[in-house]
């Protein structure tokens, strides 16, 4: 008996060592690219400093992702600037052809140098996922510019680059 608890624990530990693991789950790596634009965005002057708001937004837009697969992309949140800098943080879904959603809870930071265009970085974590994506769990890095300034007339389109880790239940 002793000695089948001993080849249990020594088979158990090398299985888990080297691989064999039957919880496993493989993560998988995405990269995709988001052209996008806003479709509404609410000013709260915020009166302690020269150039301070709070205020809402609301893009949208399309995902295009390496391996040739598109999503449609709304995005919303709040954001937190003086002149244009600054925190901001909000929730993204995307809606692939098949009708299934990814849900990002994502933050970042805002920044525009004299004479430039806005410029943004942040970090998110998927929280929801419908369909072939039901129960997805992992992590998202994102930086984007934009290539047209927020006015009346554009309203701020932006290109952002998406690196993404995720795993699905098996």
């Amino acid at each position: 008996m002793k000695r089948i608890i001993i080849s249990l624990v020594i088979g158990f530990v090398f299985s888990f060592t080297f691989g064999f693991n039957p919880i496993e789950v493989n993560a998988e790596d995405v990269e995709y690219q988001i052209v996008n634009y806003t479709v509404g965005v609410n000013f709260i002057p915020v009166p302690d400093v020269e150039k301070h708001a709070i205020g809402t937004y609301e893009r949208r837009g399309v995902a295009i992702f390496k391996n040739g697969e598109t999503a449609a992309y709304h995005s919303r949140g709040i954001w937190d600037f003086v002149d244009s800098n600054g925190p901001f943080t909000g929730y993204t879904t995307l809606t692939y052809k098949d009708g299934s959603t990814t849900m990002i809870k994502y933050s970042g930071n805002m920044t525009k140098e004299p004479e430039k265009l806005l410029k943004y970085t942040g970090k998110g974590e998927y929280i929801k996922g419908t369909g072939k994506y039901e129960g997805i769990t992992g992590t998202i890095l994102f930086t984007g510019e934009y290539i047209t300034p927020y006015d009346k007339e554009t309203k701020g389109d932006s290109i952002e680059i998406n690196k993404a880790s995720y795993t699905l239940p098996k």
